[in-house]
């Protein structure tokens, strides 16, 4: 038996899936090491993979013909402020980009409620010292002609200036370069055969794409991740090779597919959101099978809570990312996260002598009060009082819980309070559930569409758990909690039957009534680049599909970008251009509204968007779950305990039942389902049923009503 495997490693824990040759889905989670190696967490979570396939680790990790991962290794590198020394080149008077930023660097990224506090926002700390940060004369202008030659000599004193101040990695981010590369790519050169071994980032390979500020960022942050991102994939393959697998692992990318570890050493920034990315990809194939074409993807953890959407079936992507402040575009899955996890912190504000529960989180170490190590209350403890987690079946009861130390770091603040301990906990949830839905309520709205229109997928180890209430103050009719047990692990399972995928984009200016051999042109030279790309990371071009997108705006209007699917570039080239017109004007006015379709403004295509994909998983076993045994008896509660209901404020009896409902059967609430690596919440008038493909579906019964 051959085994697909997708590891995810987060905050809190690292969740893992196999996928064997009938589809059967394996599940792990283990405590993320970030301490220690994060490799530790990795073969803690595949060893009880191998445990469920009856195997030891040693002859299970053989059996796997294929491992992709997701990791947060570059994320915490930059919050944490860990990554490499890094020295960055850029042309002759333009090597403060960093340092000034754009008008809102000092808001970018920071909580809605907090940026109208001028004297709580500034910029963030460098991330490079001015120091490391060194200028060469060269000059090339904005159609790609060569205006002033490289300096060679100076290049040479600069970049052994940097190396010789301790800079560990190069970034190069020279005045349109993504025009014309050629200056970059020599100065790659020249710092090689200064050092070989120092690791070198071009802006015109990371971001190509116009913003001298972005560009800059993502070039910078990829030097910066880069060393240590790429000693931990080289020591991840080197521990799985050693002990017997037989093929290169692939590793996550944010955009949603995943490529060889070789590619993705030299691509590091891709991995920043390579987790939430595989919850948003695992729910499209979910979504797929059960015909769900607008979906909102919810993915609450111990540290965070992600959303992602699906319109129409796809997934919407974004170009534009923020991470401590820093701006940076790369194509990527457009998820959103807010500090809204199990183990997010509840404490006493005293200036308005209210509850506020994060953004801090316990993290896995700590971690809650309830883990036994932690003494501040977080939304887990808040659970744990209130019983919608049983502390002796937590992960299935390999790890238990402590109740009298959740009790006793909720209680402290309920002092605070001058509230009960139940009544702080169901504040904590209640508190905590609302910023999960205002999330929701930004995101959707954002995008021009009605929460209410949507199926709402609930996954995460906490996500299950919470779903009843975050989703029901939505005002969602129905909450998919995919795969039952198997909600906890969706990123993972994302991961596992995720495709390689690269996404390759070249800036442009063709404005409508748009050029079609121009466009042709763009199109057929970014293909050819993503073609020879895919082949030299060793996929023949016969196994290559490619999907052809522009980016448009109206000429000038540099805020609001659509992506744009292209039509067949042949055949009546004004019916081509009026389709390309027509789609832009519909996508805008959903978006917008029909009062800001502009009359005299031209429509432009700034950008060509070409993905290559090599699908992986057909054939494999990972199409899919069945819904098994029908039955027509009515489920049956394994148990009783009493539960403090939040929104009803009041303890009430509820059944217990271990496992979701067989199909053909209704579980109704007050109810929870006991499941191994999470639990579902039924609260009162709601009910559970499993769907034709083996999903949880919770219906909010007022709602429907």
């Amino acid at each position: 038996m051959k085994y697909v495997v997708g590891v995810d490693i987060g905050g809190t824990f690292t969740d893992c899936v196999a996928i064997d040759e009938t589809g059967r889905v394996l599940h792990g989670k283990a405590l993320s090491t970030h301490a220690t190696s994060p490799t530790e967490g990795v073969l803690a979570g595949v060893e009880q993979l191998a445990e469920a396939a009856g195997l030891s680790l040693d002859s299970f990790i053989p059996a796997i013909s294929r491992f992709s991962h997701g990791t947060t290794i570059g994320t915490n590198l930059v919050v944490e402020r860990n990554g490499a020394k890094v020295g960055v080149i850029a042309t002759k008077g333009h090597g403060d980009a960093l340092s000034m930023m754009r008008g809102r660097g000092r808001t970018a990224g920071v909580a809605a409620d907090l940026r109208a506090n001028v004297r709580d926002t500034d910029k963030p700390v460098p991330i490079v010292p001015r120091r490391l940060i060194a200028e060469v004369a060269e000059r090339i202008t904005r159609d790609g002609t060569v205006l002033a030659p490289l300096d060679e000599d100076d290049a040479r004193a600069v970049i052994t200036g940097l190396l010789d101040q301790g800079a560990e990695a190069i970034s190069i981010a020279l005045l349109w370069s993504f025009r014309n590369p050629a200056h970059e790519e020599r100065l790659r050169e020249l710092v090689q055969e200064v050092d070989p071994s120092i690791y070198v980032s071009l802006s015109s390979e990371i971001a190509p794409r116009q913003g001298e500020y972005e560009r800059t960022v993502a070039t910078v942050i990829n030097a910066y991740v880069g060393p240590a991102s790429s000693r931990y994939l080289t020591e991840l393959a080197d521990e799985l090779r050693g002990r017997g697998i037989g093929r290169e692992p692939f590793i996550m990318q944010s955009n949603g597919g995943v490529l060889p570890v070789a590619v993705a050493s030299r691509l590091p920034i891709q991995t920043i959101g390579s987790g939430p990315a595989g919850g948003l990809a695992g729910t499209a194939l979910i979504a797929a099978r059960s015909n769900h074409r607008n979906v909102i993807a919810t993915d609450m953890g111990g540290t965070s809570f992600e959303v992602g959407l699906l319109i129409d079936g796809r997934p919407i992507l974004s170009s534009e990312n923020v991470i401590d402040q820093y701006t940076f575009k790369i194509s990527q899955l457009d998820v959103r996260s807010i500090a809204c996890g199990g183990g997010s912190i509840a404490r006493y504000e005293p200036h308005s002598g209210g509850l506020r529960v994060g953004p801090e989180s316990a993290g896995s170490s700590p971690g809650p009060a309830c883990y036994g190590a932690g003494t501040l209350p977080t939304v887990t403890d808040a659970d744990v009082v209130l019983r919608l987690l049983e502390p002796d079946q937590f992960l299935g009861g390999r790890m238990g819980l402590d109740a009298q130390r959740a009790a006793d770091a909720v209680q402290t603040l309920a002092d605070q309070l001058g509230l009960s301990v139940e009544e702080a906990a169901s504040g904590i949830l209640r508190i905590n559930n609302h910023n999960a839905a205002t999330l929701i309520r930004q995101r959707t709205i954002e995008q021009g569409v009605d929460p209410r229109d949507f199926v709402v997928y609930a996954f995460g180890g906490a996500g299950p758990v919470h779903a009843f209430h975050f989703a029901e103050e939505l005002g969602a009719a129905q909450v998919v909690i995919p795969m039952g047990n198997g909600a906890s692990t969706l990123s993972a399972y994302g991961i596992a039957a995720s495709d390689v995928m690269q996404v390759f984009e070249r800036e442009c200016s063709i404005v409508a009534p748009f050029d079609i051999d121009t466009l042709k042109s763009v199109v057929s030279s970014v293909e050819d680049q993503a073609r020879t790309a895919m082949k030299e990371a060793g996929f023949p071009a016969d196994q290559v599909t490619v999907e052809h997108t522009a980016l448009a705006r109206y000429a000038e209007q540099y805020l609001q970008e659509l992506e744009l699917s292209l039509p067949t570039l042949s055949g009546d080239e004004s019916v081509i251009a009026q389709t390309m017109t027509d789609a832009f004007r519909a996508q805008y006015k959903r978006l917008f509204g029909e009062a800001a379709l502009a009359v005299f403004q031209a429509i432009e295509i700034f950008a060509v968007r070409v993905t290559a994909r090599v699908n992986l998983h057909s054939g494999s076993g990972t199409s899919g779950t069945s819904r098994g045994e029908v039955s027509t008896e009515p489920a049956t509660p394994t148990r009783h305990r009493d539960i403090y209901w939040p929104g009803t404020e009041a303890w009430q009896k509820t059944a217990v039942y271990d496992g979701t409902p067989t199909s053909g059967q209704r579980i109704d609430g007050p109810a929870v389902v006991q499941l191994p690596h999470t639990s579902i919440s039924v609260a009162p008038g709601q009910y559970l049923e499993t769907d034709a493909s083996g999903n949880a579906v919770l219906t909010l019964k007022e709602i429907m009503a």
